[in-house]
């Protein structure tokens, strides 16, 4: 509230040496005071505002490094250089909410935002959201502008999860969107949507073809939501002559059974055809998932512990690997462990243990000499 009252302070102030300096121009008597009027829709405007911040360090320090040549850790959505103090993330954030009206925007610095963006989609550097909707009748909305993709339980901002760095699924899934979405609420148990635009991701890269996107949340009890999301759409380059129409599909259960605990499960399978090889008419799938689970307690600490599969056996999101005279895709398992201290509400400390094994000869890690990787995480960061 003190920063909003600040805001409004500086535009009362504004429009009143602006108001003062028309009157002298126009020879009449400068005003004493502003009108109430005017007053009262700077500050109804300043209340429907909400600003933040939010900054992110990390340490990546990985274990037995034998030859490995590479500073970046692969497959990681954040905390990606390794054995380094480095900035994850910083960012600015502002939200506009109001009755019939909304936007977002945030903008972002670090290594994460860096390492995520595609050489022909660098705007997505600096930007993690830029949109804004109406309401177009009581619980409907449509919204316009670059917008999360809800398929994923996991963020590359850390501070947003229970275990900072993210599993090779999540790396992998698909992106944010520059296009449209509309929403409706159902009832207090059952929301959903519809989006279309482009993707832009790593994994799915902006190829001039739209992409559709389904999302469905069901909340049959207070400690238990049921999620369905899919992306659709032809993930061809623009001059391609066959299509690689895509069904990506990811079913998430997040549960807190007591009040210390929660427990979240995420399994996504998809399917894309033309695509079991370079000159294949096959259709080729994909699926990953993990089961997480978290303990919190004397209120400021907790404990998570993560177990990830990732299975792209085809290599069409992964690329193929060649090994023993055979050739497949990545596919990999590991999990996490990790413990958490939140000094203050808006930040954290963690430190985290990570094991990811592939498969034999894809050897994917330490400068492609090692079908493993682990390694220490610390991260520490503020939001508010």
């Amino acid at each position: 509230m003190k920063l909003k009252t600040a805001i409004a302070r500086i535009s009362i102030l504004l429009l009143f040496l602006l108001s003062g300096s028309v009157s002298l121009l126009r020879a009449q008597k400068p005003i004493d005071t502003i009108p109430d009027e005017i007053i009262t829709k700077i500050l109804n405007s300043a209340k429907h505002l909400t600003l933040g911040f939010y900054l992110d360090t990390y340490v990546n320090i990985e274990l037995d490094k034998k030859k490995d040549t590479s500073n970046v850790v692969p497959f990681s959505s954040n905390c990606p250089i390794r054995d380094q103090i480095r900035l994850n993330v910083a960012a600015i954030e502002a939200y506009y909410s109001a009755e019939k009206v909304r936007g977002k925007l945030a903008l972002q610095w670090g290594d994460a935002p860096n390492l995520l963006a595609t050489p022909d989609a660098q705007f997505i550097k600096t930007i993690r959201q830029a949109n804004f909707g109406f309401r177009i009748v009581k619980n409907l909305w449509i919204d316009f502008g670059y917008m999360f993709n809800p398929i994923g339980y996991e963020s590359s901002w850390a501070i947003l999860n229970n275990i900072s760095t993210v599993t090779i699924g999540g790396y992998f899934s698909p992106g944010s969107v520059l296009g449209w979405k509309l929403s409706y609420k159902f009832s207090e148990k059952f929301d959903g949507g519809l989006m279309l635009g482009n993707p832009y991701s790593l994994a799915y890269k902006q190829n001039n073809h739209m992409a559709g996107i389904v999302f469905l949340n069901y909340r049959p009890l207070k400690n238990l939501t049921v999620t369905y999301n899919n992306f659709f759409g032809n993930q061809a380059l623009r001059n391609a002559k066959r299509k690689n129409n895509m069904l990506y599909n990811e079913f998430l259960l997040t549960w807190q059974p007591v009040k210390n605990l929660s427990l979240v499960g995420q399994i996504d399978f998809g399917f894309q055809t033309n695509s079991q090889g370079p000159d294949s008419t096959q259709i080729a799938g994909m699926s990953s998932g993990f089961l997480q689970a978290r303990y919190s307690f004397l209120k400021n600490f907790a404990v998570t512990g993560r177990y990830e599969m990732f299975d792209d056996p085809n290599g069409f999101l992964t690329g193929a690997y060649s090994y023993d005279g055979k050739t497949t895709g990545l596919a990999t398992s590991g999990f996490v462990f990790g413990f958490e201290y939140k000094p203050v509400r808006i930040g954290y400390m963690r430190v985290e243990y990570k094991f990811i094994q592939a498969n034999s000869g894809n050897n994917v890690f330490y400068g492609n000499t090692s079908d493993f990787m682990q390694a220490i995480v610390f991260t520490s960061g503020v939001r508010f």
